[in-house]
């Protein structure tokens, strides 16, 4: 049974290392302090089956009405795409909501082709290229949503 509940700092460490594609997210050096980072900066969520973490994500919140969405899949929830979506896309119109976001916005590296559909289909449009943002000099395609 899937279920969601409030992000924990241990559901992110439960997706490991090997699980990501660290070419595509590169900041996981430093995993543990992210993760306890993320659980104070903005509203959060995880979704889970069972035990197993199928997704985390969030809002950064940067100041008043502005924010950064972040998510990470595990292998497992990669199947699960179209639920994920959904409830992605419901947690993000909650932040408008409820928690009176008036943007927010995201950033994917160019050419990860999947995350940039999926990004367009939760409602961000492109704001942006981000030419040699990233820690390798990539370059990044920045999304808001508003």
């Amino acid at each position: 049974m899937i279920t969601v509940e409030p992000f924990k700092p241990e559901h992110m460490i439960g997706i490991e290392k090997s699980d990501i594609d660290t070419e595509m997210l590169m900041f996981l050096d430093d995993l543990d302090a992210r993760a306890e980072t993320y659980a104070m900066a903005g509203p959060a969520t995880t979704i889970l089956r069972g035990e197993d973490v199928l997704a985390v994500g969030g809002v950064i919140q940067f100041w008043k009405g502005v924010g950064e969405a972040w998510m990470m899949v595990s292998p497992k929830g990669r199947g699960k795409g179209l639920f994920l979506y959904r409830y992605m896309k419901d947690f993000l119109d909650v932040c408008f909501e409820e928690y009176g976001f008036h943007r927010i916005q995201t950033s994917v590296v160019y050419g990860f082709d999947e995350a940039h559909k999926c990004i367009m289909r939760l409602g961000f449009v492109p704001e942006s290229m981000m030419v040699h943002y990233g820690p390798r000099k990539e370059n990044f395609v920045r999304y808001v949503r508003l």
